[in-house]
């Protein structure tokens, strides 16, 4: 594999970016979400009242779009409402001062030309996305081109940038995932480059000689500080995030704070010296610790500084934490993310049905009754879940950290590379399956950084392809109109059957005879085949006019997408862990 083919040309991106600009501009008039509305109103609130307003307005009880993300996001929309381009177009004329007024929910409609402002600024948002993808498929690229292991840096590019849930979600449904996940892989991307070892010979004879020159790679350290400041700039902006926190603790920490020390001494023998090299040693670097507690400080702190220096600073920082974690909205989203807690509900109203019509023996059903339906979680209890959830995630960063600098010239950069990816992975994939009130999208946060792995082996591509078909199945039906239902199947089919293409001729089997889908792949397909007849046709025809089963097909959709997705969590367990302990 040569250099040239880890290097995206720069006209082919821009002209990727304008070619799917377009397409994305062509979806400005279809269906959108409550999403819409929720942004429109946070545009209002940054461009008319005062910033120690921002966290307690909501129009005199008249709306519930109030302001819950961090104060980084909150200055990103006070910069799409207050910009010169802006001011122009409300000037001019086109853009309605009644797009950016304070609305109740009761009379929000926005103009066909709000519309149209507020689609655009998420389409150029994912010039962001366009970084991220270019950074950190190029930069992966590298270390396993290096390492002489297979890669297709434009394929990995190209399948991030035309992502079908990416689309459906934010040009479609409308959100801005696109732009945050672009500044996660310009992280993930700086932690890749930062993957470089460091060595230190701290060489001295016995008569105390001085020591030798020191031999060190700072580029590997700004490299890591650019990591860690674009991450913690990341949950200024959303602080779902924070579960990918232990990972960057842990790894940095460790292959950051840490300096390997190897004593080289010179003994004497027959009137010359011989050289010996002692026991390599580990040096916590307070240096190091203090510039990486102080950068990661500034770039999270730092958004907060305006809102705590209002007249009450406590007042704002508790309402602020109200509104980051409202825990009053339940277990479960409205649409039952596909994960362990929608597998719960459904084993407990199975559960339930079962306990009414059965007949059980007096004595065993009052002891059991308590119990039916389940209890239902408390936050403070899925949080302790979800922490154990993360602890192999914080073992081997830590081993991995461990073994990068002892091992340092063996290892090269191979190792803790992708082991940080899959960290990534496994992390985002345990928020997904156990957090609480987690929303369907929160699964392109394991797909998108899965993306980065899909061409290094056959292992990966398998889980990249099973987890974008199911996770990606998930979000169809959030696109519930009948309008819509070419449009994401459309996009659904044919991206998934460019990357199992595309991948079954690029990544390298084991076997000659080999093939990425499997009989658990195909078994999968006929599954969501008639989940999707069901959903589409069938019930909408059958019990849709009835108003019987409202919910089903969304619990059918939830439960057997979790169902494989769990499967998908435990294999990229493994594969992290696989890949971790690798020598």
């Amino acid at each position: 594999m040569t250099a040239a083919s880890t290097a995206l040309p720069i006209k082919q991106v821009a002209l990727t970016f304008l070619l799917l600009s377009a397409l994305k501009y062509l979806l400005i008039p279809t269906y959108r979400s409550t999403d819409f509305d929720v942004h429109r109103n946070w545009l209002a609130i940054t461009h008319h009242l005062p910033l120690s307003e921002w966290y307690f307005d909501d129009v005199d009880g008249g709306t519930v779009h109030t302001l819950d993300y961090p104060p980084l996001f909150a200055s990103f929309e006070s910069f799409l409402s207050n910009n010169y381009i802006t001011k122009t177009l409300l000037r001019s004329g086109w853009l309605d001062a009644r797009c950016l007024e304070l609305l109740p929910d009761v009379d929000n409609e926005p103009s066909d030309n709000c519309i149209k402002f507020h689609r655009c600024t998420v389409i150029l948002s994912d010039i962001v996305l366009f970084i991220g993808a270019y950074f950190a498929s190029t930069s992966i690229g590298v270390v396993l081109r290096d390492n002489n292991r297979p890669h297709n840096t434009l394929l990995t590019f190209l399948l991030i940038v035309t992502n079908p849930g990416l689309i459906m979600l934010d040009h479609v449904h409308f959100q801005y995932n696109g732009m945050m996940l672009g500044i996660l892989l310009c992280s993930i991307a700086c932690m890749i480059k930062g993957t470089n070892h460091t060595m230190e010979n701290d060489t001295s004879d016995q008569l105390g000689e001085e020591k030798s020159e020191i031999k060190t790679c700072q580029s590997h350290q700004l490299w890591e500080l650019g990591g860690a400041a674009t991450f913690a700039a990341l949950l200024a902006m959303k602080h779902l995030y924070l579960t990918l926190a232990p990972l960057y603790l842990f790894y940095l920490l460790r292959h950051h704070c840490f300096i390997v020390k190897k004593e080289i001494s010179y003994k004497n023998y027959n009137n010359r010296k011989e050289k010996h090299q002692g026991e390599m040693k580990f040096c916590f670097s307070w240096k190091r610790f203090v510039i990486l507690a102080v950068v990661t400080l500034v770039c999270f702190v730092g958004p907060f500084i305006p809102f705590l220096m209002q007249s009450n600073p406590i007042g704002q920082l508790e309402q602020m934490l109200k509104r980051l974690f409202p825990f009053g909205r339940g277990l479960v989203h409205d649409y039952w993310a596909a994960n362990v807690w929608a597998l719960y509900l459904f084993a407990s109203r199975v559960a339930t049905v079962a306990f009414r019509r059965i007949p059980i023996p007096d004595d065993i059903r009052s002891l059991v009754q308590p119990f039916i339906p389940f209890p239902e979680p408390t936050p403070g209890l899925v949080a302790i879940i979800l922490l154990f959830g993360l602890v192999p995630t914080m073992i081997y960063a830590w081993k991995v950290g461990t073994s990068s600098l002892k091992r340092w010239w063996q290892l090269n950069s191979f190792i803790p590379a992708m082991f940080f990816v899959h960290g990534v992975v496994f992390s985002s994939f345990s928020a997904f399956m156990l957090g609480f009130h987690v929303h369907e999208k929160a699964i392109m946060t394991a797909i998108i950084p899965l993306t980065l792995l899909a061409t290094t082996s056959c292992y990966s591509a398998r889980l990249f392809i099973r987890t974008s078909y199911l996770g990606i199945f998930a979000l169809l039906p959030l696109l519930f109109r009948t309008e819509e239902l070419l449009l994401k199947v459309a996009l659904y089919v044919t991206w998934l059957s460019g990357a199992i293409f595309t991948l079954e001729s690029v990544v390298p089997k084991a076997k000659g005879n080999e093939t990425l889908m499997t009989l658990f792949d195909y078994i999968a397909f006929f599954i969501m085949t008639c989940l999707l007849l069901f959903m589409e046709v069938i019930h909408p025809i059958v019990f849709f006019p009835s108003g019987r089963l409202e919910f089903l097909p969304l619990m059918a959709t939830s439960v057997a997408c979790g169902i494989g997705l769990l499967y998908c969590w435990m294999e990229s367990s493994v594969i992290m862990i696989v890949t971790a302990t690798k020598r």
